[in-house]
């Protein structure tokens, strides 16, 4: 069974494999899987074999793949055993598409490994590389730096205590203006 997606990233004119080769460290990989939280992972020159645990299921998975960059097709993560065939990162129509190739039906694959939410991550992260500018250069050191080292639980309580403290110097500024307004009179 094979399933394309579009993934909704204009590339602007951009060389696709560039913009792959940032997803060339297969641990930065699989940490964008918003619910893996890596345990172990190895790397040799048969391919990364990684035991990775879900958090939403509450699963422990093996996973044995191999990066395949192509200079005219993209990227490619080639699974070498498991339901899983490949996952092929690919321009079309100027855009960023993905196929996954599988021996079981769509549902079931993305019931077990949540691949919808992996490409989603996926592209939103190579989003960080397609402008240059103060704000994504800040995110992508962000990202690369801390939340990508956090497991997904860690990432949940973080986004917490930065909500919470968004919202107290909100209410801070509110304060501080609202002295200013009501004490000139």
């Amino acid at each position: 069974m094979q399933k394309e997606y579009d993934l909704a990233l204009d590339l602007e004119g951009r060389d696709v494999v560039h913009l792959l080769k940032h997803l060339d460290n297969a641990e930065k990989l699989l940490r964008l899987h918003p619910h893996w939280h890596i345990e172990v992972i190895n790397e040799n020159e048969d391919g990364i074999s990684a035991r990775v645990k879900d958090h939403a299921t509450d699963t422990h998975l093996k996973i044995d793949f191999m990066l395949i960059f192509n200079d005219s097709a993209g990227m490619m993560i080639v699974f070498k055993a498991g339901p899983l065939e490949r996952i092929k990162l690919y321009a079309k129509n100027n855009r960023l598409h993905a196929s996954i190739s599988a021996n079981i039906p769509e549902e079931e694959y993305d019931k077990r490994y949540n691949l919808g939410l992996w490409l989603r991550s996926i592209r939103e992260y190579l989003r960080l590389f397609l402008t240059n500018n103060p704000y994504t250069f800040f995110f992508r050191l962000i990202m690369d730096h801390a939340i990508l080292k956090m497991n997904p639980s860690q990432r949940k309580v973080s986004m917490m205590i930065l909500r919470y403290t968004a919202l107290e110097i909100l209410i801070i500024v509110v304060i501080v203006i609202g002295y200013f307004i009501f004490m000139q009179k």
